[in-house]
C-alpha cells in the first residue's frame, strides 16, 4: 500500500482525496475525544464546522450531546468541551455527540469525496493501521490536523504510529519522516506531547489530565469512521 502524508487539514483539497481511503489525525484532542464518546456508548459523533451549526444540528436530534471548544474553551451553551475525560457514560451513553473543534473537524470536511474516512489520534493507531489494511486499496491519504493552520508535531508522531504498523507500506517522505519522529520518542509520548506548543498551551489553560491521556498509545477500544450510509456521522469500528 502507498501511504501519502497531509501536513495540514488546509493543504488536502477534496480532489486529492477522491476514491482514497482517508486517515484525518487530530491527538490533541477531538479524535482522542471522539473515540472516548464512543467507546463510552454514545451512538454517533457528528463533527461541525461551526457553533451555529451545532446549536442547528441539536434541535433536529432530540436528546443530542452537544460538545467542542474554540481556543481550547467550552463553548457557553454546550453540555461539554473537548476534554475525552468529560465524555463519561453517564453523559453519552445511547445518545449522539455533536462535536465542532478549531482544527479536526476541517480535516474531515475536507476528506468528504474520500472512499471511507477514518479519524485517528495515538490512542487509536493500532486500530487506524489496521483499518487502512481493511480498505484493501493500493493507495491511502494520511491527514495531519494541524492547529491553527500550522504544521504539529503531535500529528505527525500519530502519523508515523499509524505509517509504521502498515506492512510493507510505500511511504512518501513526509510519512518517513513522520515514522522516525515516533520510533524516536515512543517511549516517551507523553513528553513529547506536554513540549509542543498546542502542548503547552493545554498545560496553560488547565487540561494537563487530557496529555497523559492523548499519549496512552493504543488504548483506544474503538475507532471513529465515517458512517458509509450517513457521510456526516462518525461511528465505532472494531478490530474484527
Amino acid at each position: 500500500m502507498r501511504l501519502k502524508g497531509v501536513a495540514i487539514a488546509q493543504s488536502l483539497f477534496p480532489s486529492a482525496a477522491r476514491g482514497l481511503p482517508v486517515v484525518a489525525i487530530d491527538t490533541l484532542r477531538a479524535a482522542t475525544t471522539a473515540a472516548a464518546a464512543l467507546a463510552a456508548g454514545a451512538l454517533a459523533v457528528r463533527p461541525v464546522a461551526g457553533v451555529d451549526e451545532a446549536f442547528a444540528l441539536r434541535d433536529r436530534l432530540p436528546g443530542a450531546v452537544l460538545g467542542g471548544e474554540r481556543g481550547m474553551r467550552p463553548v457557553p451553551g454546550f453540555d461539554a468541551g473537548n476534554s475525552p475525560r468529560e465524555y463519561g457514560r453517564r453523559l453519552v451513553r445511547g445518545r449522539e455527540v455533536v462535536l465542532t473543534t478549531t482544527n479536526g473537524t476541517l480535516a474531515l470536511a475536507r476528506a468528504r469525496s474520500a472512499k471511507s474516512v477514518a479519524f485517528a489520534a495515538l490512542t487509536t493507531a493500532p486500530l487506524a493501521a489496521q483499518w487502512l489494511l481493511d480498505q484493501d486499496a493500493q493507495e491511502a491519504l494520511i491527514v495531519m490536523s494541524g492547529t491553527d493552520g500550522q504544521f504539529s508535531y503531535e500529528d505527525a508522531l500519530t502519523a508515523g504510529a499509524i505509517a509504521a504498523l502498515v506492512p510493507d507500506a510505500d511511504l512518501d517522505d513526509l510519512l518517513l519522516t513522520a515514522c522516525a519522529a515516533f520510533q524516536a520518542r515512543r517511549r516517551g509520548l507523553e513528553g513529547a506531547l506536554r513540549m509542543t506548543p498546542h502542548g503547552v498551551r493545554l498545560i496553560e489553560a488547565g487540561f494537563e489530565a487530557d496529555i497523559a491521556i492523548a499519549a496512552r498509545l493504543g488504548r483506544g477500544r474503538v475507532l471513529p469512521v465515517r458512517d458509509g450510509r450517513d457521510k456526516t456521522r462518525l461511528t465505532p469500528w472494531r478490530r474484527s
